[in-house]
């Protein structure tokens, strides 16, 4: 099977499962995976060398849309290969190989990051909360129009460039629940 296609596969296994942090401080933090994050997640929108991301990319395109792209991976028109040959592979490839359904689920057994200070390290990136571990890490934002958390990013870093000089949270413990609500793991620490 293809690479793409099976970390598209891995990341359904988690399609619609709400994710729930209980931290030291008190705080919960809990967000559902929803499919129309992968593509961002796995960090395809930045191969701008790819025509089919350069059309989902354009805002006023209203056909290429997250769905059309993973029809492509589905149909094997956007594979591992392509992925691989974009002069802009080197963007995401930690990223990319780093992205499975063990390290999405595995991010429980360790800290994090409340109120993320993107300026300590000039970023753009809007998360408020970053869950880490080994420096994989998984971005959660804050949707006010409805009211709930989403995964705004994933990615790997050989370095502590992220969380050094941030406030850091104990994680007490991790659930993982099915979309009916079923208890697929729970872990305290």
């Amino acid at each position: 099977m293809d690479d793409l296609l099976q970390k598209y596969n891995d990341f359904m296994r988690l399609n619609n499962c709400r994710a729930e942090y209980l931290l030291s401080n008190g705080q919960t933090i809990d967000f559902v995976y929803k499919e129309e994050n992968f593509i961002h997640l796995l960090g395809l929108h930045k191969l701008i060398d790819i025509q089919l991301i350069q059309l989902f990319n354009d805002k006023t395109n209203k056909m290429v849309q997250t769905k059309y792209i993973i029809s492509r991976i589905k149909k094997g028109k956007l594979t591992d290969a392509m992925v691989r040959a974009s002069v802009f592979y080197n963007d995401i490839s930690e990223r990319y190989e780093n992205f499975s359904y063990d390290n999405l689920t595995t991010l429980n057994y360790t800290d994090a990051v409340i109120n993320f200070n993107p300026s300590l390290i000039n970023s753009k990136i809007k998360s408020e909360e970053r869950i880490n571990k080994e420096y994989n890490h998984l971005g959660i934002a804050f949707d006010k129009n409805s009211n709930r958390r989403y995964i705004e990013t994933f990615f790997h870093q050989d370095t502590d460039m992220y969380i050094k000089g941030q406030t850091i949270v104990k994680v007490k413990s991790f659930a993982l629940y099915s979309p009916n609500n079923h208890v697929i793991v729970i872990d305290s620490f």
